[in-house]
């Protein structure tokens, strides 16, 4: 029997699929697959609503009658640290062969706080205590950045995400590396570039300012973007594991093999990849057309910021417009969550003054 195109990647490739935001049968199909890893972010609850609704909706119950006098952020983030627990127990046995090389499940704190250090630090501090292979999910931004530090030097495994830039990558590993050569331990470090949710931000543009751009170039511009930020690794040598994030299309992952990286996708491409079987190819050092390029940095700025032609400060990582597209889905789906657990509060007849 021909072997699905997942295990030819990870038979001839250093390549690895990693599973997001995954559904309890997901989770079991992924690692089937071959997945060494999962990631969620502050949407999975939300996604649960939507795609796993009693279970979900049983864990906010749960969570309520646990601790009733809980205000809502605090069941909320109790709530996602219970549907991670559920991964995490399925990655063990890979994150155990592995001597924990593998099997990591991320966990991501909620979106409304993560503009303040403190925050950020107080609930990775309480993620960790879900499970050993729980990899910590930091924005790229300021105060993730002054988190990520502290967590790095404490020994944390750590996912640097919402990177939309070079800029982005650069200032993670080389806090990174100020931080290890302090300390002398090298956690393991995970670094995720955006691809699809890249493209989804500039179509937003394009209709929001009348521009005329090539869907397809469009499509590629997270693609590129990865692929640049691969070359950039490699070519400084940087310590970060690219574990590239946000597919939209089969291209996020297909376009993206060869190095020894990760890319996460959801289980739906999982199938679409499957069901189209292709070739095992090298892609990931391979450049993005000219053309393509051309069009992409003549008609967006944002494009320029990300590639580099522009610069932009650490202070302005958060205000950039692809993370704030990024972050305003997580922000729409933790507040799904609040308005689920205030109704399963009125439900069983529950209310916090």
């Amino acid at each position: 029997m021909e072997e699905h195109y997942f295990r030819r990647v990870t038979k001839t490739t250093p390549t690895r699929l990693w599973i997001n935001n995954p559904t309890g049968t997901e989770i079991a199909l992924g690692l089937a697959e071959g997945a060494v890893g999962c990631t969620t972010n502050p949407s999975y609850a939300g996604n649960l609503l939507r795609r796993e609704p009693d279970f979900a909706k049983d864990v906010i119950e749960s969570r309520i009658a646990q601790d009733p006098g809980a205000d809502d952020e605090a069941i909320a983030e109790a709530v996602q640290r219970r549907l991670v627990e559920r991964i995490t127990d399925s990655f063990r046995p890979v994150f155990e062969s592995s001597a924990g090389k593998a099997g990591y499940v991320s966990i991501q704190g909620c979106p409304l706080l993560d503009d303040k250090a403190d925050q950020i630090l107080r609930e990775a501090c309480m993620a960790r205590t879900v499970a050993r292979n729980v990899a910590l999910k930091i924005p790229a931004t300021e105060p993730g950045l002054r988190a990520f530090e502290t967590l790095v030097a404490e020994g944390s495994t750590c996912i640097v995400t919402e990177v939309f830039s070079v800029a982005q990558l650069r200032e993670a590993n080389e806090r990174y590396l100020r931080v290890t050569a302090r300390t002398g331990g090298r956690p393991p470090f995970f670094i995720s570039p955006i691809t699809g949710i890249f493209g989804d931000h500039l179509r937003k543009v394009a209709t929001r300012d009348a521009i005329d751009v090539d869907p397809k170039a469009v499509q590629l511009a997270g693609v590129a973007l990865a692929r640049r930020c691969y070359a950039e690794t490699v070519a400084r040598s940087y310590p970060a594991t690219l574990l590239f994030g946000g597919a939209r299309s089969t291209d996020d992952f297909t376009g993206l093999v060869g190095g020894a990286t990760a890319a996460t996708i959801n289980y739906s491409t999982v199938e679409e990849i499957v069901a189209l079987n292709p070739d095992v190819v090298l892609t990931v050092d391979k450049p993005v057309s000219e053309s393509v390029l051309a069009e992409l940095r003549t008609k967006f700025e944002d494009f320029r910021i990300a590639w580099g032609d522009v610069p932009i400060s650490l202070e302005d990582f958060e205000a950039f417009g692809p993370v704030e597209h990024f972050r305003g889905t997580f922000v729409d789906a933790w507040r799904d969550v609040l308005s689920a657990i205030n109704a399963a509060r009125s439900k069983v007849g529950v209310v916090v003054r």
